[in-house]
């Protein structure tokens, strides 16, 4: 692939909605997410804790579209800790710095919990595992992940899910108690 392809590929960026971008007040917002580890993940029988990797993936979500825009943050792989049977830990201790000019209540940071595996010809399958909405733009945030540390609970399944038409109020879905994520911002 020629050069201008490649950075092309690697510097694709989703623009947001127009009229989510006439909303916003014009000054760019600068944040740091610092992601510790995840508990609760449930080891399957059929998975080797030693070969299963996992990776958080940050994207913006305008929930009033129902559009994710920007780019995507990807961390490292890491391994996760725990026996078959029993509830598993993974340290990330990764740091996220952004900015947006979309400080409105209605953007939300999607934190995707994904699941790596090798495949036979040595490329990486990513499975969706769960991800969880974090709120930062809107007094109605929990004070506990506004103001310092906190824990993001996941949803099951993938954020894809947010883009069902019938999906109102993505902050109103069903949350998975066991798994949650240890943040600071």
């Amino acid at each position: 692939m020629s050069d201008w392809k490649n950075t092309f590929e690697r510097n694709r960026v989703i623009p947001p909605h127009s009229q989510t971008a006439r909303q916003a007040s014009g000054s760019s917002q600068g944040l740091q997410l610092v992601f510790k580890q995840i508990d609760g993940l449930h080891i399957k029988q059929s998975e080797s804790p030693p070969s299963l990797q996992y990776q958080l993936r940050v994207t913006l979500f305008d929930s009033g579209h129902q559009l994710f825009f920007g780019r995507t943050w990807k961390s490292g792989s890491h391994s996760v800790s725990g026996t078959q049977g029993q509830s598993g830990r993974v340290l990330f201790n990764e740091v996220v710095y952004f900015h947006t000019s979309l400080c409105l209540s209605s953007v939300v940071t999607v934190v995707e919990l994904v699941s790596l595996s090798t495949r036979a010809d040595g490329s990486q399958d990513a499975v969706g595992s769960g991800f969880g909405l974090l709120q930062l733009f809107t007094g109605h945030a929990d004070s506990s992940i506004s103001q310092g540390e906190g824990r993001l609970s996941l949803f099951n399944g993938t954020p894809r899910a947010l883009l069902h038409p019938k999906l109102k109020d993505p902050l109103q879905c069903e949350c998975n108690p066991d798994s949650s994520i240890l943040l600071n911002k």
